[in-house]
């Protein structure tokens, strides 16, 4: 009834669906501007194949509606949902409790033998008893070598002795999504090379959580991580003095080991929207994940979080009590 809609959604004012054509029409005889929505998302790359109900309803009204001007609500949608509200952060702040929670029944469950899908079935057990529907996006539980297929999401191999996996999965709560990475061992114990590639990668992450500030900029942002990466990435033998002397500042010679980006909006979608020119301000919402890829070693190590920006000082990280470091993990597996 519209009475229970109020009760559930807190608008006083609800009407039928089929009265829409009526009081769209009084509406628009006072109205000159119309704001009609387009995906303008900045990972779209195509046309839809097929034509959306939003699409039908805009094309419609130009044709009921020709004498009206009609502008893009994106950019104004954009900009209030890159900034979150506290309530928002409530619940995704819900929904990286619950990966938590997956996370740690893995830990007990890993061991060599184990294929990648029972894996992820359970993830999923321990989301859907949280009251997750489930996860935010596809599961990416990668073994061996697989972790450096970057969206690899057939989870179907063997997890073997010696090998790490690299997970990135994450559940959703309240429609509002978490994004997390983590490498684990198969055997519960890293190799010195693994651990060496591990560490790099953790204080990479370091290093881009204390760029996550107000009145830095996600292009900035991503310059100065380059830098970073390719310090670690020398360090790790992975690159020598002519590689970078050389590079391709279009393609810079980290991009070889690290080739995706460090961070991304995220909210309602995984990559959620936001206007990657406007600078960081408080309230923001952004994953940190870098991570190096390996295919000649038979790994690849991604760590990721997910942090809200504050007005000042570092960022919130959300995932803080997910284990992380290097000996709390083999601990947790070997328990």
């Amino acid at each position: 009834s519209k009475a229970q809609a109020t009760e559930v959604s807190g608008i006083k004012t609800v009407l039928w669906l089929q009265d829409l054509p009526n009081v769209l029409r009084k509406l628009m005889v006072e109205a000159d501007n119309v704001y009609v929505n387009k995906n303008e998302h900045y990972r779209v790359t195509e046309a839809p194949q097929v034509e959306t109900r939003e699409d039908r309803f805009v094309k419609q009204l130009k044709v009921d509606y020709p004498g009206h001007t009609y502008l893009r609500s994106n950019p104004i949608l954009q900009r209030l949902r890159s900034v979150k509200e506290p309530e928002e952060i409530q619940l995704i702040q819900q929904a990286c409790n619950i990966t938590e929670k997956g996370f740690r029944r893995i830990l007990n469950f890993v061991k060599p033998g184990v294929w990648e899908f029972e894996i992820e079935a359970e993830f999923v057990h321990e989301f859907l008893r949280n009251r997750s529907k489930g996860f935010a996006y596809t599961p990416i539980i990668a073994s061996g070598n697989n972790a450096n297929v970057l969206h690899y999401i057939q989870n179907n191999q063997e997890c073997k002795d010696g090998d790490l996996i690299l997970f990135d999965v994450a559940a959703e709560y309240a429609n509002y999504s978490s994004d997390m990475s983590r490498t684990i061992p198969v055997n519960g114990k890293y190799t010195k090379r693994q651990r060496e590639v591990y560490d790099a990668v953790l204080r990479c992450k370091k290093e881009a959580e204390m760029m996550l500030v107000p009145g830095n900029n996600w292009y900035k942002y991503h310059e100065e991580l380059g830098k970073v990466y390719t310090s670690e990435l020398l360090g790790l033998g992975l690159l020598d003095k002519a590689d970078v002397q050389n590079e391709d500042p279009a393609w810079p010679a980290y991009k070889k080991y690290m080739m995706h980006g460090t961070s991304h909006h995220m909210g309602l979608d995984t990559h959620d929207y936001g206007l990657l020119t406007d600078d960081f301000v408080a309230g923001m919402v952004f994953t940190n994940e870098p991570g190096f890829y390996i295919p000649a070693e038979g790994f690849g190590i991604r760590l990721e979080d997910d942090y809200v920006i504050q007005k000042e000082g570092k960022p919130f990280n959300l995932m803080q009590n997910i284990p992380l470091e290097a000996e709390e993990i083999e601990d947790l597996m070997n328990k």
